[in-house]
């Protein structure tokens, strides 16, 4: 068997991999071994900070003679943090990485703030008109996805730091954000990332044609008026086929996201994947509504809001595994999550050890008397002696008053 170890920039469709230049477990990849069928299957690979594979030239195709060149045995740089599991290889300067994953934060809050008022716009439009650009809707979800592909651990951190009573276009951008990201995570194809973004983005733009009472679910509805909700899914279907949109899966996935059907993702057929694709959307939106009280209840974190889904569909082998899915995406603690250790220290997380997601590197910012730490100091749990100090759970930056970019740039300072 000839193996051939290659940097990822000459790695083309038709070679067969075989290995990567950091564990499995931190790309989205299920198999480990398959030859290259598509230039997205190249993205994603890049997009999960790989800078060099290994490939088998007897099952696959092999570089040219004239192609072939040394391959560099320093572990490659992560320029950007790629899959929410992405760790920045420890041959970079501490220093340097904080510095980017500042700099990666304080651009993902800048585009989002673009992309809300963009969907605002458009949802505005559709209660004025009754109508919604879904050109404007598609360009946008074409421009987050190759953003989303570099960036995703800072794309999701910003998702955090918004207010915990969102509005219907911010609940839209975040389901989309989120859905983009587990479909990445999947190896979906670049057109089916495209609807299931679109569909995502507008999953709710039903409830833009009922009152504004409807809006939000709540434990005080009359009977008459969680009808009136429960046919926003209908409504919004309405509104697309109105528009003209006739892309079959988007139009499924608005019509069936409230009603989560137990299909596999991976099930063989068109039909059965446009449910699958629609029930994804819909644990996505159950998530977010979790996060942010939108259903009556009081805002969950992260961990509860997963728990529950996973105590909600454990006798659901299909939906529990989208709910896998997700749990696999967000990972333990992602990067820039803000993590309180069982000695009351706080601190940021800046990388993600490969193989221990649960050992990650932080920058700690706040002693266990509440006293800020000035420069952060940094605790590798993967170096933690046995009995040890240990994380307690993740808190929210802005209930605890921390500015997670700002203690980026104090380490890197």
């Amino acid at each position: 068997m000839a193996h051939r170890t290659i940097p990822l920039s000459d790695l083309k469709v038709g070679m067969y991999l075989i290995g990567v230049d950091r564990s499995w477990l931190h790309t989205p990849f299920l198999r480990h071994k398959f030859e290259i069928s598509a230039q997205s299957e190249i993205d994603t690979l890049r997009a999960s900070g790989i800078a060099q594979v290994t490939i088998d030239t007897e099952r696959g195709l092999d570089l040219a003679v004239s192609e072939v060149k040394p391959v560099d045995p320093t572990p490659a740089l992560e320029n950007q943090p790629g899959a929410l599991s992405s760790s920045v290889t420890t041959a970079v300067p501490q220093e340097r990485t904080a510095v980017m994953l500042a700099d990666n934060l304080a651009l993902a809050k800048q585009r989002r703030t673009e992309w809300i008022n963009r969907l605002n716009h458009i949802f505005d439009g559709t209660r004025a008109t009754g109508l919604v650009s879904y050109a404007e809707a598609s360009q946008l979800v074409d421009e987050m996805i190759g953003f989303i592909f570099e960036r995703q651990a800072a794309c999701y951190a910003v998702m955090g730091l918004r207010e915990q009573d969102p509005t219907l276009h911010e609940h839209g951008l975040t389901v989309c954000t989120l859905s983009v990201i587990i479909g990445q995570a999947l190896s979906y194809p670049r057109e089916v990332l495209q609807h299931l973004g679109v569909a995502a983005l507008l999953h709710d733009v039903g409830l833009a044609r009922l009152p504004k009472n409807i809006l939000k679910r709540t434990k005080s509805m009359s009977p008459a008026q969680q009808a009136l909700y429960d046919s926003h899914p209908a409504q919004g279907l309405m509104v697309l086929e109105k528009s003209g949109v006739c892309d079959v899966e988007v139009l499924s996935i608005v019509k069936h996201h409230h009603a989560a059907q137990s299909i596999p993702i991976g099930a063989v057929g068109q039909s059965n994947k446009d449910q699958a694709y629609a029930a994804l959307v819909g644990i996505v939106d159950q998530y977010d509504e979790l996060l942010t009280g939108q259903t009556g209840g009081p805002p969950m974190s992260s961990n509860q809001a997963m728990t529950q889904l996973y105590q909600r569909y454990r006798d659901q082998p299909y939906l529990l595994d989208q709910v896998s899915y997700l749990i696999r995406a967000i990972g333990v603690f992602p990067l820039y999550s803000l993590v309180a250790l069982k000695s009351g220290e706080v601190g940021v997380v800046g990388s993600i050890t490969p193989g221990k997601a649960h050992l990650p590197l932080v920058y700690l910012c706040r002693d266990a008397k509440g006293v800020s730490c000035a420069p952060p100091q940094e605790i590798d749990f993967a170096l933690e002696p046995e009995g040890g100090r240990s994380i307690h759970d993740i808190r929210d930056p802005r209930r605890e008053g921390i500015d997670v970019e700002s203690i980026l740039r104090q380490v890197a300072a």
